[in-house]
């Protein structure tokens, strides 16, 4: 078994944690956090990354303002009215 010393800011962490009942026990604490640690299998996808980016842009270009004919410098200064 291995020990671990914590700060006192991780003490104090973990006992709020515990009281506010966000965690049920220190071993269920350590396993949310250990949970948590960015996997290396996981790692950045550089093709997931531009199908995510097209994806994106699609949902874009399907999204339009209805300025009922009112410019963009008209509606910028309509906040400055009042």
């Amino acid at each position: 078994m291995t020990s671990i010393t914590l700060t006192p800011h991780q003490e104090q962490a973990i006992q709020q944690s515990l009281r506010t009942g966000l965690i049920c026990s220190v071993d269920a604490g350590i396993d949310s956090a250990v949970e948590a640690l960015p996997r290396p299998e996981a790692g950045f996808d550089p093709e997931k990354a531009l199908l995510a980016g097209e994806r994106i842009r699609k949902l874009r270009r399907s999204v339009t303002l209805d300025r009922g004919g009112i410019s963009i410098r008209e509606m910028a200064h309509m906040g400055h009215k009042y």
